[in-house]
């Protein structure tokens, strides 16, 4: 089910990731998939969750390297109109649904995740201080490169890309 969600928002957008389309591609009734997910949002925020799990973290020894090579990995999911649409959408649904939100967050933010990982390498190698607020750097890490790519709907060249990446480092690093 999941995967067929997946596709459906790649290919289709996320309108049209509903559970009738689901059941109709899957063949799965539409009461075991409501019985799963509840309804479409629960579906595809599943499917962006595993988006987010299949990212494995990488471990380059520094924090600019680590997240060089995530924002890139993300920079290349963003090329994706679809899913920019999808990103664009979750925001929407946040601001009108507070328990969307929460579950948006708890995809987006996961311990496990990329970043975090990145970050508590960053902390254990002494380039960042153990008293971070991890919350805040995430916001910090994330928001250029989505103010950019998301909002703007700018391509970033390599040159932005670089000057993004140091500027969210020399930032991260301040925080206390």
């Amino acid at each position: 089910m999941v995967d067929e969600a997946r596709a459906i928002i790649v290919g289709d957008g996320v309108q049209a990731c509903t559970v009738d389309e689901v059941a109709r591609r899957t063949g799965i009734a539409k009461t075991t998939i409501y019985r799963h997910f509840g309804g479409s949002d629960a579906l595809v925020l599943a499917a962006l969750d595993g988006m987010v799990k299949a990212m494995e973290p990488p471990d380059t020894g520094t924090l600019a390297g680590d997240l060089h090579v995530i924002q890139r990995r993300y920079l290349r999911i963003a090329d994706n109109q679809r899913l920019r649409e999808l990103y664009a959408w979750m925001l929407h649904r946040s601001m009108q649904d507070p328990a969307f939100a929460v579950t948006f967050r708890d995809v987006r933010v996961q311990p496990k995740g990329p970043t975090v990982i990145a970050l508590q390498r960053a902390i254990a190698r002494g380039e960042v201080s153990p008293t971070i607020d991890l919350d805040l750097a995430l916001h910090v890490i994330q928001g250029p490169m989505m103010s950019k790519r998301i909002l703007e709907n700018e391509r970033i060249d390599d040159v932005e890309f670089d000057a993004l990446i140091d500027a969210t480092v020399a930032a991260v690093k301040a925080l206390r």
